[in-house]
């Protein structure tokens, strides 16, 4: 089931995945040989990036 949404053109916002009903943080990218994308419809992701970034800003 969750391999059918990914695949759904509705989720991909040109190279960005963005599906809330998808719990995963890390996705396959639409052409799975290319790596991997972030699920930008999953609201844990954006605490993530605001705690990597001011990890970041603490060290600089």
């Amino acid at each position: 089931m969750r391999e059918r949404t990914h695949q759904g053109p509705k989720n991909w916002k040109g190279p960005f995945y963005v599906n809330a009903s998808d719990p995963r943080l890390m996705v396959p990218k639409y052409q799975p040989f290319m790596g991997w994308t972030l699920n930008f419809g999953n609201k844990y992701l954006y605490l993530l990036l605001i705690a990597v970034v001011g990890i970041v800003v603490m060290f600089v």
